[in-house]
């Protein structure tokens, strides 16, 4: 029996293809980051966080039908990155404050499931939030956005991790760029959200 699959590269998960391989940057950074992300966000060709954790491979992916793991998470040391009333702009953080920051948490879902997902879940409650005061322009047009300001779950991680650590993440951000013109040079213009 032949299988209708089409084959896949062994070492990026994509199709062979479809292949970013030639990309990848090698980068490292010192803080940890959790992306908690909704079931149907993953299973999205246009998901960004395949490509973040194929760039940063400490990155951690967790389902957010289960986030029990946030409960082993010291909350004096882990940020969550959300906009809102009572978010932190990370730009205004402190050399103090950003020294005893160890981690981010990230929620890779709808502008709507997110914000479902933060008023139903006590564990992301616990958290101080962070926002962005002025965020760069977003580079990723392949998905609709709700707003110019809006950075994919891949954008929002690099500003996030050069606020904190001063940390150069340029390369994330132009292999997001290189993956995603690679990945989409067979789609029609009017797929792209420019």
């Amino acid at each position: 029996m032949t299988s209708n699959k089409r084959p896949q590269c062994e070492a990026c998960g994509f199709l062979q293809s479809q292949c970013v391989c030639a990309w990848i940057p090698s980068l490292t950074t010192r803080l940890k980051i959790l992306v908690v992300q909704d079931g149907k966000e993953a299973l999205h060709a246009k998901n960004t966080v395949a490509l973040l954790r194929l760039a940063l491979p400490s990155v951690e992916c967790v389902d957010s039908a289960d986030v029990t793991c946030l409960s082993h998470l010291d909350v004096d040391a882990w940020r969550l990155l959300f906009p809102g009333q009572g978010a932190t702009p990370v730009e205004s953080v402190t050399e103090d404050q950003k020294s005893h920051i160890e981690g981010i948490i990230l929620i890779d879902a709808t502008w709507r499931k997110a914000k479902k997902l933060l008023l139903s879940e006590p564990l992301l409650q616990r958290f101080t939030t962070l926002s962005f005061e002025q965020p760069p322009v977003g580079a990723y047009a392949i998905r609709k956005s709700p707003n110019d300001q809006a950075l994919s779950t891949l954008e929002a991680c690099a500003y996030c991790i050069e606020q904190l650590c001063a940390e150069d993440m340029q390369g994330l951000r132009d292999f997001m760029q290189q993956a995603q013109a690679w990945q989409w040079r067979r789609q029609p213009k009017h797929h792209q959200h420019l």
